[in-house]
Protein backbone atom coordinates (compact mmCIF):
# COMPACT_ATOMS: atom_id res chain seq x y z
CA UNK A 1 0.00 0.00 0.00
CA UNK A 2 1.51 3.31 -1.08
CA UNK A 3 1.11 6.30 1.24
CA UNK A 4 1.46 9.72 -0.41
CA UNK A 5 2.64 11.17 2.90
CA UNK A 6 2.23 10.90 6.61
CA UNK A 7 -1.05 12.78 6.68
CA UNK A 8 -4.03 12.07 4.49
CA UNK A 9 -5.23 14.94 2.33
CA UNK A 10 -8.75 14.71 3.78
CA UNK A 11 -7.34 15.19 7.29
CA UNK A 12 -5.40 18.28 6.20
CA UNK A 13 -8.53 19.75 4.64
CA UNK A 14 -10.68 19.00 7.69
CA UNK A 15 -8.06 20.47 10.03
CA UNK A 16 -7.78 23.67 7.97
CA UNK A 17 -11.56 23.95 7.72
CA UNK A 18 -11.98 23.53 11.48
CA UNK A 19 -9.40 26.23 12.20
CA UNK A 20 -11.10 28.61 9.73
CA UNK A 21 -14.55 27.92 11.17
CA UNK A 22 -13.27 28.41 14.72
CA UNK A 23 -11.61 31.71 13.79
CA UNK A 24 -14.73 32.96 12.01
CA UNK A 25 -16.92 31.88 14.94
CA UNK A 26 -14.63 33.69 17.40
CA UNK A 27 -14.60 36.84 15.33
CA UNK A 28 -18.39 36.67 14.91
CA UNK A 29 -18.89 36.19 18.64
CA UNK A 30 -16.61 39.15 19.42
CA UNK A 31 -18.43 41.31 16.85
CA UNK A 32 -21.83 40.31 18.23
CA UNK A 33 -20.66 41.05 21.77
CA UNK A 34 -19.44 44.50 20.72
CA UNK A 35 -22.69 45.10 18.88
CA UNK A 36 -24.74 44.22 21.96
CA UNK A 37 -22.64 46.54 24.09
CA UNK A 38 -23.01 49.45 21.68
CA UNK A 39 -26.39 48.94 20.00
CA UNK A 40 -28.71 51.88 20.43
CA UNK A 41 -30.93 54.15 18.41
CA UNK A 42 -29.24 57.30 17.09
CA UNK A 43 -32.30 59.36 17.87
CA UNK A 44 -34.59 61.54 15.83
CA UNK A 45 -32.55 64.77 15.77
CA UNK A 46 -29.09 65.81 14.68
CA UNK A 47 -28.03 66.68 18.20
CA UNK A 48 -29.14 63.36 19.61
CA UNK A 49 -27.34 61.52 16.76
CA UNK A 50 -24.09 63.40 17.48
CA UNK A 51 -24.47 62.63 21.17
CA UNK A 52 -25.16 58.92 20.43
CA UNK A 53 -22.08 58.69 18.18
CA UNK A 54 -19.95 60.44 20.80
CA UNK A 55 -21.32 58.12 23.48
CA UNK A 56 -20.61 55.13 21.21
CA UNK A 57 -17.04 56.34 20.70
CA UNK A 58 -16.57 56.66 24.45
CA UNK A 59 -17.92 53.13 24.99
CA UNK A 60 -16.26 51.35 22.07
CA UNK A 61 -12.63 52.54 22.31
CA UNK A 62 -12.09 51.38 25.89
CA UNK A 63 -13.90 48.16 25.07
CA UNK A 64 -11.70 47.40 22.09
CA UNK A 65 -8.33 48.61 23.33
CA UNK A 66 -8.18 48.49 27.10
CA UNK A 67 -11.26 47.01 28.68
CA UNK A 68 -11.34 43.91 30.75
CA UNK A 69 -13.89 42.40 28.39
CA UNK A 70 -11.71 42.65 25.29
CA UNK A 71 -8.74 41.16 27.14
CA UNK A 72 -10.98 38.39 28.46
CA UNK A 73 -12.36 37.64 24.99
CA UNK A 74 -8.85 37.66 23.51
CA UNK A 75 -7.71 35.29 26.26
CA UNK A 76 -10.66 32.96 25.60
CA UNK A 77 -10.00 32.88 21.85
CA UNK A 78 -6.26 32.35 22.40
CA UNK A 79 -6.96 29.58 24.90
CA UNK A 80 -9.41 27.86 22.54
CA UNK A 81 -6.93 28.01 19.66
CA UNK A 82 -4.15 26.72 21.93
CA UNK A 83 -6.32 23.80 23.11
CA UNK A 84 -7.29 22.88 19.56
CA UNK A 85 -3.68 23.13 18.40
CA UNK A 86 -2.55 20.99 21.35
CA UNK A 87 -5.23 18.39 20.61
CA UNK A 88 -4.31 18.09 16.94
CA UNK A 89 -0.55 18.13 17.50
CA UNK A 90 -1.00 15.37 20.08
CA UNK A 91 -3.11 13.46 17.57
CA UNK A 92 -0.25 13.74 15.05
CA UNK A 93 2.82 13.68 17.31
CA UNK A 94 1.62 10.77 19.47
CA UNK A 95 1.43 8.27 16.60
CA UNK A 96 4.75 9.50 15.16
CA UNK A 97 6.39 8.99 18.57
CA UNK A 98 4.90 5.47 18.81
CA UNK A 99 6.13 4.62 15.31
CA UNK A 100 9.62 5.91 16.13
CA UNK A 101 9.73 3.93 19.39
CA UNK A 102 8.52 0.72 17.68
CA UNK A 103 11.03 1.12 14.83
CA UNK A 104 13.82 1.39 17.42
CA UNK A 105 12.61 -1.85 19.04
CA UNK A 106 12.37 -3.55 15.63
CA UNK A 107 15.87 -2.39 14.65
CA UNK A 108 17.08 -3.96 17.91
CA UNK A 109 15.90 -7.34 16.61
CA UNK A 110 12.49 -7.70 18.27
CA UNK A 111 10.17 -8.85 15.49
CA UNK A 112 7.19 -9.42 17.78
CA UNK A 113 6.28 -5.72 17.97
CA UNK A 114 2.86 -4.66 16.75
CA UNK A 115 2.16 -1.00 16.01
CA UNK A 116 -1.36 -0.05 17.08
CA UNK A 117 -3.13 3.30 17.23
CA UNK A 118 -6.34 4.57 18.71
CA UNK A 119 -9.29 4.78 16.35
CA UNK A 120 -9.26 7.52 13.70
CA UNK A 121 -5.52 8.22 13.94
CA UNK A 122 -4.29 9.54 10.63
CA UNK A 123 -1.22 7.29 10.50
CA UNK A 124 -3.17 4.04 10.73
CA UNK A 125 -2.24 3.05 7.15
CA UNK A 126 1.45 3.52 7.98
CA UNK A 127 1.05 1.34 11.08
CA UNK A 128 -0.56 -1.37 8.93
CA UNK A 129 2.40 -1.21 6.52
CA UNK A 130 4.90 -1.45 9.40
CA UNK A 131 3.03 -4.43 10.87
CA UNK A 132 3.00 -6.11 7.45
CA UNK A 133 6.77 -5.52 7.12
CA UNK A 134 7.42 -6.96 10.59
CA UNK A 135 5.31 -10.05 9.80
CA UNK A 136 7.23 -10.55 6.55
CA UNK A 137 10.60 -10.17 8.28
CA UNK A 138 9.46 -12.47 11.06
CA UNK A 139 8.45 -15.13 8.51
CA UNK A 140 11.78 -14.85 6.67
CA UNK A 141 13.82 -15.05 9.87
CA UNK A 142 11.79 -18.03 11.10
CA UNK A 143 12.26 -19.80 7.74
CA UNK A 144 16.00 -19.09 7.84
CA UNK A 145 16.27 -20.41 11.41
CA UNK A 146 14.36 -23.56 10.48
CA UNK A 147 16.62 -24.09 7.47
CA UNK A 148 19.75 -23.56 9.58
CA UNK A 149 18.64 -26.06 12.22
CA UNK A 150 17.84 -28.52 9.44
CA UNK A 151 21.34 -28.01 8.00
CA UNK A 152 22.91 -28.48 11.46
CA UNK A 153 20.95 -31.70 11.98
CA UNK A 154 22.05 -33.11 8.60
CA UNK A 155 25.63 -31.95 9.18
CA UNK A 156 25.76 -33.81 12.53
CA UNK A 157 24.32 -36.90 10.88
CA UNK A 158 26.91 -36.73 8.08
CA UNK A 159 29.69 -36.16 10.60
CA UNK A 160 28.60 -39.17 12.66
CA UNK A 161 28.40 -41.32 9.50
CA UNK A 162 31.91 -40.30 8.47
CA UNK A 163 33.27 -40.77 11.99
CA UNK A 164 31.69 -44.22 12.26
CA UNK A 165 33.66 -45.48 9.29
CA UNK A 166 31.37 -48.45 8.72
CA UNK A 167 28.69 -46.41 6.92
CA UNK A 168 27.79 -47.31 3.39
CA UNK A 169 28.20 -44.95 0.47
CA UNK A 170 24.41 -44.85 0.08
CA UNK A 171 23.99 -43.57 3.65
CA UNK A 172 26.64 -40.88 3.09
CA UNK A 173 25.10 -39.93 -0.27
CA UNK A 174 21.67 -39.66 1.36
CA UNK A 175 23.11 -37.50 4.16
CA UNK A 176 24.79 -35.23 1.57
CA UNK A 177 21.54 -35.00 -0.38
CA UNK A 178 19.66 -34.04 2.81
CA UNK A 179 22.34 -31.44 3.57
CA UNK A 180 21.98 -30.02 0.06
CA UNK A 181 18.19 -29.87 0.49
CA UNK A 182 18.69 -27.92 3.73
CA UNK A 183 21.04 -25.47 1.99
CA UNK A 184 18.51 -24.98 -0.81
CA UNK A 185 15.85 -24.28 1.85
CA UNK A 186 18.11 -21.59 3.35
CA UNK A 187 18.68 -20.07 -0.10
CA UNK A 188 14.91 -20.04 -0.68
CA UNK A 189 14.33 -18.33 2.66
CA UNK A 190 16.91 -15.66 1.74
CA UNK A 191 15.46 -15.10 -1.74
CA UNK A 192 14.29 -11.58 -2.41
CA UNK A 193 16.38 -10.05 0.37
CA UNK A 194 18.57 -7.32 -1.07
CA UNK A 195 21.51 -6.01 0.88
CA UNK A 196 24.01 -3.28 0.10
Amino acid sequence: MQNPGFLKRAFKLKFGLKICILTIAGMSAATFFIYLMTARNLGDSYGRAIYAIYDLKIRIFPLIFASFYSIFILALITGAIALIALFFTHKIAGPIFRIERNLDVISGGNLTVSTKFRGNDQLEALADDINSMVRSLNHRVRSSRDALSEIERHEERLYSLLKDGSSSEDDIARALKDLKTGIEGLKKAAEGIKVS
